[in-house]
Order: C-alpha cells, then structure tokens, then sequence
C-alpha cells in the first residue's frame, strides 16, 4: 500500500495529515523524520528557487497561476534565493528581492523546507498546491469562497467528503483552513503516485542546487 502526507504550514509550524491522522511537528525535518520513508509527501509551499527576482516569480508560479484563473492570486511569487535570511521588506530589497508582506512572514517557512531539500528527495517530496488540489476535485472548477471563511470551510469538506478524503480531528496549532489544505494535498499525493497528477510548467526548470521547480496537483 502506498503511503501519502498532506503537509501545510501552520501556527504551530507544520501540520502534517498521514494514515487518517493529524498532527503538528516543529520544522520540516521533523515532519519527513516521523514518515516512513517511502511516503509520498505533498506540501504546500516552493521547492527550488531561482537566484534573482523574475516578476512573477517562477515559471511554475505563472503556470499555476493561469490554471486557477479567477483564483490566482491565491498563487504567491516564490522568493528568489538572495533574500533567504532577510526579516523585513527593506532587507529584501537591498539583497534583490521585491517582496510582499505575505511571502515576507512565509520565508522561514520557505527556509525550513529549503535547508531539508535534495534533488534525491524530490523523488518522493513534491510541491503542490491545494487550491489547485481542491479544484481538480470539482472538475477543474477552483473553490469560489475563501479558504478562512465558513462558506470557504463548508465548501472544502464538501469536496473532500466528495472524493472519499477524511478530515481527522484538528490538532492543536494548526487552523481549520491549515487542516483541510494538509488533506487535499493527501489526495494529490496519492494521484502522483498512481501517476495521475498533472504538472506545471510543461518544460521544467531546475534551480542552481539542482532542485526541480513544479507544482504538481
């Protein structure tokens, strides 16, 4: 039987649905460290960055941007590798980089994932994203409420229920919206590894450590 992860990050740092389960780890180590190591593992967050700012940002945010349509800027630019490390917007700026607020407060997320990451592990850990997961669950139709609203929750437990996804009990750290994104993203992760899920973009681009830059879904 093959083995699938949802991981988001969340308050708590990650919140990881395996097996009918839930629960929060601290980094994205610990998370791959409590895996069995043949589990296919979908997270949501950029794997493989490139070196400077491109506006945009990669090709395979663009790409998952055009799928989603009216949803897009759910979609937020990868940082370039330049401004790993920098705490506020000026900082960022001054190494090359023009960041939102957003991907600002993202980056020791993006950090964490990054200092695990190998091309080796790739084969196994890939980046995906759950509004892209939850559409694919509605014949390609993206959810039209926000994740962080009732409506929004209402509509995202609908689709799971739909496509046979349990939702486990939420655990402490992790919000409602954190908890029901890990779970699409386990639905994703069994469809790559039957050999079932979609990707952008069609040409792949690798970063200079050699990490694959795709979203998968």
């Amino acid at each position: 039987m093959v083995r699938v992860a949802g991981v988001d990050g969340c308050r708590g740092g990650w919140v990881v649905v395996h097996e009918g389960g839930a629960a929060v780890r601290a980094s994205f180590a610990d998370v791959l460290a409590a895996l069995p190591d043949d589990t296919v593992v979908a997270v949501d967050m950029p794997i493989g960055l490139a070196d400077e700012h491109r506006p945009g940002g990669r090709d395979a945010d663009r790409a998952a941007r055009a799928e989603l349509g009216p949803k897009r800027s759910s979609v937020f630019s990868a940082p370039p590798r330049s401004v790993l490390g920098a705490r506020s917007l000026s900082e960022a700026r001054r190494r090359g980089g023009r960041l939102t607020l957003q991907t600002l407060n993202l980056l020791p997320r993006i950090e964490d994932v990054d200092r695990v990451m190998t091309p080796a592990l790739q084969a196994r850990v890939f980046e995906v994203h759950p509004e892209l997961s939850f559409g694919a669950m509605d014949g390609g139709r993206p959810v039209p409420a926000p994740k962080r609203t009732a409506e929004g929750a209402k509509q995202r437990l609908a689709l799971l229920a739909r496509a046979g996804v349990p939702v486990p009990e939420r655990p402490t750290g992790a919000a409602l919206d954190d908890l029901l994104d890990a779970c699409a993203l386990t639905w994703s992760a069994e469809r790559i590894a039957r050999g079932d899920a979609r990707r952008v973009p069609d040409v792949v681009a690798f970063d200079r450590r050699g990490l694959r830059m795709d979203v998968r879904w």
